[in-house]
């Protein structure tokens, strides 16, 4: 089966590189690249590609909304992450956004098509590298992390949780609770130490699983 491939990265050698190791796979199509989210957003609307070969640091939107956005609109398609970024959270909110796979950019090309074929059979594929992040995130939390049903949070920190969990804005939460947007990144902070939480989607999942939101 030919597989149709929209590359997605800021940096054109990169790019180069790898249009050119696809091409020695001749089930492999390039049908587009992009150097931005915004314009993988757009080329993937356009092409209807069958993979996304998705960085994580890009301009203008981010390759993890792209990778949202993408699979909103459409879904048939599939996202590989191919990232140097390895930390926890950004593994977790790719896989969240619904990405099939995450592998690390300095993986030999041949790892990389072989994901690009395991994601298209309906695997998901993680570098080793990337593995053992996620392995080493989950032995923190069971070793060190404290049962996050005897932290005891006030109604403002309440309150705060179920707003994040509602999508809302810090604009928006501070004009709800009448403070200041400074103070509410302030709040957010110490919450997020409080409850080891490291980005928003941990957030959320933390407000359901506590029943202080039921999105």
């Amino acid at each position: 089966m030919n597989v149709r491939l929209l590359i997605v990265d800021d940096h054109p050698m990169l790019r180069t590189g790898l249009r050119q190791a696809m091409a020695q796979h001749s089930h492999f199509t390039v049908v587009g690249e992009a150097s931005t989210g915004e314009l993988a957003v757009q080329l993937a609307l356009e092409l209807k590609p069958d993979l996304v070969v998705m960085d994580v640091h890009l301009h203008i939107m981010n390759g993890l909304e792209a990778t949202r956005q993408i699979l909103s609109a459409v879904p048939a398609t599939k996202i590989l992450i191919f990232s140097g970024n390895l930390t926890g959270g950004t593994v977790d909110e790719a896989m969240q956004a619904g990405a099939g796979g995450y592998i690390c950019k300095r993986a030999s090309a041949e790892d990389l098509m072989n994901a690009i074929d395991g994601v298209m059979a309906g695997n998901i594929c993680l570098s080793p590298e990337v593995s053992q992040t996620i392995l080493g995130d989950y032995r923190r939390k069971i070793v060190g992390q404290p049962d996050p049903a005897k932290l005891i949070l006030t109604a403002r920190e309440k309150l705060l949780l179920r707003l994040v969990a509602e999508g809302r804005g810090n604009k928006r939460i501070a004009t709800l609770m009448t403070l200041s947007p400074n103070s509410i990144e302030t709040y957010r902070a110490r919450l997020m130490k409080k409850i080891h939480c490291r980005n928003t989607a941990e957030l959320v999942r933390f407000a359901i699983r506590e029943g202080i939101s039921t999105l």
